[in-house]
């Protein structure tokens, strides 16, 4: 505790400079630093060890750090995981706790702030700092490319948002596959997805990752909550079926999805048109062809998360696809669709 006592000691030197307790720049023994001065402290141990407790003048006291017992909290009746539990002037957080907002907690095995704060983690279990265990996954493919920019709030952006903000996490880590995919496009969905969250109070961490085998190497449900994988529309002919069958093959977004982890297909009808046969190859839903479509669209199931808000029927933007896509019913939700044909598919994985 000596460094703690160091660390008083020299903020006491600005605040007690002019005052007559001050002894060698600090607090003079039973005096303690209290509203920019020094006052006369009460229950002050021989060794000057423990909390101490000022009287304020208005029968109030205020926790002082004074030395304590290595391993504790100053606040020993703060739980680790309460979050009404705050962290006020004179507290401090005791390692293996970080400070999280006004909280201390422990990032090793809260599942709320696992390894760092805001993290959640799907299955709730949190040891030695990284999620455990098994949560149902989800699958969502939207027949939007994001080409043409959607108004904020609209209900083109908000399916997208829906599906991003699936996950509590925040900030939220979330990977954006952009390989083959338009610049633009990237930034009109990225765009729409950070007015929702600002207007929820969430922040986003968009991480570009522009190979294949980059996403297989870093997908992990503790780095990243979200996998976004944009119409890869420039990818040279039979590439992303070849793509597909890769992710299948290695298994570690099949690891994400069984994870917890959320991933999000765009696919619309212009360049190769391709993106069926990634999903279908990676086994995250299988949709045999995609049909490019005009007119106006119908929510299916307002009540399913990804289509709470989106007002229906809304009426898309340019390079809007139908897909000929698995049966609704059971694990298998049509969100969002035209004359019987889903835009928006909702797919949990066990």
């Amino acid at each position: 505790m000596l460094r703690i006592r160091e660390i008083l000691a020299a903020s006491a030197l600005v605040a007690c400079a002019d005052v007559n307790s001050v002894v060698g720049g600090a607090c003079a023994k039973g005096y303690v630093e209290q509203g920019n001065t020094c006052v006369p402290a009460t229950n002050v141990g021989e060794d000057g060890g423990g909390i101490v407790t000022n009287e304020d003048g208005g029968g109030n006291t205020t926790p002082e750090l004074d030395g304590g017992t290595p391993g504790e909290r100053n606040d020993a009746s703060t739980s680790t995981t309460n979050p009404s539990s705050t962290v006020g002037p004179g507290f401090f957080c005791v390692a293996p706790e970080i400070q999280c907002g006004n909280d201390c907690i422990d990032p090793t095995s809260d599942p709320m702030n696992c390894g760092a704060c805001g993290h959640v983690c799907p299955s709730n279990s949190c040891v030695a700092s990284k999620c455990v265990g098994s949560a149902p996954g989800h699958v969502v493919m939207i027949g939007h490319d994001y080409a043409t920019a959607p108004t904020s709030f609209s209900s083109q952006a908000r399916v997208l948002s829906n599906a991003t903000l699936l996950p509590a996490s925040n900030p939220l880590r979330v990977m954006s596959y952009e390989e083959y995919a338009d610049g633009s496009s990237v930034k009109n969905a990225e765009s729409v997805v950070n007015a929702e969250a600002k207007q929820l109070g969430r922040s986003i961490n968009f991480v570009p990752i522009t190979s294949a085998q980059a996403v297989s190497s870093t997908i992990d449900v503790n780095a990243f909550d979200v996998l976004i994988v944009h119409d890869q529309k420039n990818a040279p002919q039979s590439t992303l079926a070849t793509i597909g069958t890769s992710w299948q093959s290695d298994g570690k977004i099949a690891t994400f999805l069984h994870a917890g982890g959320v991933v999000i297909v765009l696919s619309g009808g212009t360049g190769t048109a391709e993106m069926p046969d990634l999903a279908t190859n990676a086994q995250l839903l299988s949709v045999s062809t995609q049909t490019s479509i005009t007119g106006s669209l119908s929510v299916l199931a307002p009540a399913d998360a990804i289509g709470s808000g989106v007002v229906s029927p809304y009426v898309p933007k340019p390079s809007t696809v139908t897909f000929d896509a698995e049966a609704n019913g059971g694990n298998v939700v049509w969100v969002v669709a035209q004359n019987g044909a889903p835009v928006v598919v909702h797919k949990i994985m066990p």
